[in-house]
């Protein structure tokens, strides 16, 4: 009976007001450019600019791909954002966020190394604006991976959780599904995130919609595709400007099979919002794979290998299938 509710209660508090949040950025233009994924744009117009929002911004338009000198010269910016702008808490989650990547892609050693500076980073973005989602759920995410010995507490995780809990009561849901998620308690992570009022403020529908889809992972994992078709198709219809719904159930049709679905849905959500953060060619390359032509996969690809800010992981699979092809 609890389950059968969660679609109507999703339904019923989407366009809700989740009460008060923070921009990361408080340039207007900026922010909206950040929120929408358009990330050329945004460096743009972040580099005619001058201040702590058009460092941070440039900073955040590079934490896309693999290469190292790139996020390497990030960091740096970081820093030299947050000497120039102490009190800017969009420069510290700058940073916080590009060691946050480098410590990844560091391996075990590497990543420990650089934990401190991360939690740090974004405690002090956090202690400057403490509306800013974004630092806080990134913040809470280190104290529950990272091992005890390097500073990771779930006690400190839970405590981010509740001293919000008045004040952003969805920011809170959010980070305690996100909490559940971390520990394996999808039914709980569900229950929570199905009960958020998302608001019309972008960037915390996309972090929610991000929650979601961790979520929906479980579900294909478990051969359940059409709970997660479910979801995504009320998602669309309650969020229809927005590109991750109508991509996310165009991945479902993939993991279902249904190849020329997915295309369609690829295709549809290239002109919606958030669509330059999206996989697309990648995924699209893969349709055309499962549907046996090389040829139109072959060009979707490389063309994927080839963008600035592709996911290193999805480039290295995405050389994969270019060998296949030949």
């Amino acid at each position: 009976m609890k389950t059968a509710l969660l679609p109507l209660l999703l339904l019923l508090t989407l366009l809700t007001s989740p009460g008060p949040q923070a921009a990361v950025l408080k340039d207007e233009a900026l922010q909206r450019l950040l929120e929408q994924g358009r990330m050329d744009e945004l460096e743009r117009e972040a580099k005619q600019r001058s201040g702590a929002d058009a460092l941070a911004a440039q900073v955040l338009t590079q934490l896309g791909g693999g290469d190292k000198s790139q996020l390497d010269a990030a960091i740096s910016l970081a820093e030299r954002c947050t000497e120039q702008h102490p009190q800017s808490a969009a420069c510290h989650y700058a940073l916080g966020s590009a060691l946050g990547l480098k410590a990844q892609a560091g391996g075990l050693l590497g990543g420990l190394r650089l934990v401190g500076r991360v939690r740090d980073s974004l405690g002090k973005a956090l202690e400057l604006d403490p509306l800013m989602f974004e630092a806080r759920t990134a913040l809470q995410l280190v104290y529950a991976v990272v091992p005890a010995v390097a500073g990771g507490s779930m006690d400190k995780a839970r405590q981010l959780e509740l001293s919000v809990r008045s004040t952003q009561p969805e920011v809170a849901k959010l980070l305690r599904a996100r909490l559940a998620g971390q520990q394996d308690r999808w039914d709980e992570a569900e229950r929570e995130l199905a009960s958020i009022r998302l608001g019309e403020q972008r960037g915390f529908q996309n972090e929610v919609l991000s929650a979601w889809g961790s979520l929906a992972r479980q579900w294909n994992k478990a051969d359940n595709t059409a709970k997660s078709r479910a979801l995504f198709e009320r998602l669309a219809q309650q969020l229809p400007l927005l590109a991750a719904p109508v991509y996310s159930l165009g991945r479902v049709a993939a993991e279902e099979g249904k190849q020329e679905e997915a295309l369609k849905h690829y295709e549809r959500s290239r002109s919606l919002s958030g669509a330059g953060s999206l996989p697309l060619e990648y995924r699209i390359g893969l349709a055309y794979m499962g549907l046996g032509d090389r040829e139109r996969a072959r060009q979707h690809l490389q063309r994927f290998v080839l963008e600035r800010r592709a996911n290193p992981s999805n480039v290295d699979d995405a050389r994969k299938r270019l060998k296949e092809l030949g």
